[in-house]
């Protein structure tokens, strides 16, 4: 980043412009790089510890970004053209998290309710969870570093942004030798046709994860049946169950009726 923006005493007074200035650069400089600590910040945009802190509780606020065990991250989903609702993500993973057995394998997407799921599965669950889900990741190795919890698996690769995903031939060179139980899918769209992903690269490594699956299990949250996103990821036979936060639309469940996939509503 090119050169020091000036202290900003208040987001109201005269210097207001150069506040939200700088807060639109740390926006920027998450998405290039994933995760940044306070004094990262300060030293790259040329301010203390308190004005990062400040603006970081603005756009914590607004929901732009969120905390994140030693920095701070963008908000999961923020960049991505259709976000869930939290609350929905947040049902679907602890309906998922049942599936969820001891001494299983499980992949997670990357995406809000994959991420909301990897934060629900229990302290003490003795599986391993492979990802290439950066938010998700940081979650469970909190637990790994306090001896509890899931083992992780991280999967390498190059930092996708909006999803805050590692793809590319790196990342499906791991999953290559790898096997999972259960892939959780965490689509941007689904319709009767499949599901789908917001760029080419997070729809292979979704393909990849599960090829190496026994069993694939959409988690279907927010708006993801009235979304849309080009790249295709897998048809709707591929899916083993369905965890939504509100009833498919009538053709969508018909569908999965047809091909005897398993929905669960979680109320």
């Amino acid at each position: 980043m090119t050169g020091p923006i000036p202290h900003s005493p208040s987001d109201f007074g005269p210097d207001a412009g150069a506040g939200a200035q700088r807060r639109a650069r740390v926006l920027a400089r998450l998405r290039e790089v994933g995760v940044l600590s306070v004094a990262d910040l300060a030293r790259e945009l040329g301010v203390s510890h308190m004005t990062v802190r400040r603006d970081l509780l603005r756009l914590e606020t607004t929901g732009q970004v969120r905390t994140v065990h030693g920095g701070v991250g963008l908000a999961v989903g923020k960049a991505g053209p259709c976000r869930s609702a939290a609350a929905g993500s947040r049902r679907v993973a602890r309906r998922a998290a049942e599936l969820v057995s001891a001494g299983d394998t499980v992949a997670l997407d990357a995406g809000p309710a994959a991420y909301e799921l990897a934060r629900a599965l229990p302290d003490d669950l003795a599986a391993s969870v492979i990802t290439h889900s950066m938010p998700a990741m940081q979650v469970l190795a909190e637990r790994t570093a306090a001896a509890a919890g899931p083992r992780l698996v991280a999967l390498g690769g190059e930092l996708s942004g909006a999803r805050q995903a590692l793809v590319g031939p790196t990342t499906l060179d791991a999953i290559a030798g790898l096997r999972a139980r259960t892939f959780f899918l965490d689509a941007a769209a689904v319709d009767v046709r499949g599901t789908y992903a917001c760029s080419t690269a997070e729809a292979r490594v979704a393909r990849g994860l599960a090829e190496i699956a026994d069993e694939v299990v959409l988690l279907a949250s927010g708006g993801v049946f009235t979304c849309s996103a080009p790249a295709l990821v897998a048809t709707l036979d591929r899916l083993t169950a369905v965890v939504a936060d509100v009833e498919p639309p009538t053709a969508v469940v018909a569908k999965l009726d047809r091909v005897g996939v398993k929905l669960h509503v979680a109320g």
